[in-house]
């Protein structure tokens, strides 16, 4: 008896699984009321850089602008060995807005992580801020950010919502509208259950307490620093409330690149931490970091086998079947460079998880950053 119906079926159920999951959880899921700071505490705010010279004196004003009282922060600049005015233009920001802050210039180029590293570790506040020289924060964004983190002590570190600038429609900016439409309430549900580990990068706040360093030269720094967060025994949160700003490229070739080097680095990062899945972390061992791990590494590869094969069962009743199985999937493959929806989106997706498979151990730590434009 022929294997192919068996495989066809059990390649489709992977897929729907996990995913009927995460459906539910995104209609059922409701956005509730954030939680202020009610006593504002000094804070650090990291900002890791590398040839930021177009966005980072906006960056630092941009702190001056928010709610959060400026005299309680500081900031430092960690500069991956910049070859513009990066560190020059954030001195001079630092004066202009009356922002107090330092710049500490690498003694060589080692990459995002270990700028994170450097940079917690100088902070001498109980609450630290990572963020990104390309973003601005919504002005209530780390009084929510911070009032989660100190509800609760078992509450490591927060991080934010993404809310894309497009600045021209195009595939990419639509694309990339549609996922996060639903990207924030699939880590809200995991932050409900424990945990989620899929952060943000440009809007976290943490306990310093709470932090571990992240590995230097694998690994995504926001996933990383959830993960050992979650490791050393605390709850990383999705705070929906604490929004910030960040532009969306209309280049394909940039937004490929990019897409590609995150998914590889989050595909790292869970897989160098696969001993998490153990009750020791509750359900987000048990249940959250299971279900991320197959749909990082499993249902990529069982999605495009199960068209294929599909196709090719239908296609031995009739042919005109299993072309229209084909064609079906090429159809909602290219409607979102017509229209944004989130079935395009949805497949974009898995091609990139498909694609970063291979990136996930060629030194992704060190990268080029696509173009830079303020918010």
């Amino acid at each position: 008896m022929s294997l192919l119906p068996y495989s066809a079926i059990i390649t489709a159920v992977i897929p729907v699984s996990i995913y009927l999951v995460y459906i539910a959880a995104v209609i059922f899921t409701k956005e509730e009321p954030g939680k202020k700071v009610q006593n504002p505490p000094d804070i650090t705010v990291v900002i890791p850089t590398y040839n930021e010279e177009k966005v980072i004196k906006h960056r630092i004003k941009n702190l001056k602008d928010i709610n959060y009282p400026t005299d309680k922060i500081h900031a430092i600049v960690v500069d991956d060995r910049s070859s513009d005015y990066t560190v020059e233009l954030a001195k001079d920001a630092f004066d202009k807005y009356n922002v107090s802050g330092e710049v500490i210039v690498k003694g060589s180029r080692t990459g995002t992580n270990e700028s994170v590293n450097l940079g917690v570790k100088s902070a001498k506040t109980d609450v630290v801020v990572t963020t990104d020289a390309d973003v601005v924060f919504e002005d209530d964004a780390l009084d929510y950010a911070i009032g989660t983190l100190l509800s609760d002590d078992n509450i490591g570190a927060v991080c934010g919502e993404l809310e894309p600038i497009v600045k021209e429609k195009s595939f990419t900016t639509g694309s990339e509208k549609a996922y996060r439409s639903v990207y924030g309430k699939m880590c809200t549900w995991e932050s409900h259950i424990h945990s989620t580990y899929c952060f943000n990068g440009p809007l976290i706040v943490l306990k310093k307490k709470a932090f571990s360093p992240i590995p230097a030269t694998h690994g995504a720094s926001d996933a990383g620093m959830a993960l050992e967060i979650i490791r050393n025994g605390y709850r990383c949160i999705y705070e929906a409330n604490a929004r910030f700003y960040e532009y969306i490229t209309e280049n394909l070739t940039q937004q490929r690149r990019q897409k590609i080097r995150r998914s590889s680095r989050l595909q790292e990062a869970t897989l160098h931490n696969i001993n998490l899945i153990t009750s020791k972390y509750g359900k987000f061992g048990t249940l959250i970091l299971p279900m991320r791990f197959l749909m990082f590494f499993v249902v990529p590869v069982t999605f495009f086998a199960s068209v294929i094969l599909w196709s090719v069962l239908l296609a031995q009743f009739n042919i005109v079947l299993g072309l229209l199985i084909l064609a079906g999937f090429a159809g909602a493959l290219i409607s979102g460079f017509w229209s944004s929806n989130i079935l395009s989106s949805f497949i974009w997706h898995q091609v990139y998880l498909l694609f970063s498979l291979r990136y996930m151990f060629k030194g992704k730590h060190i990268w080029q950053a696509i173009d830079r434009e303020k918010v």
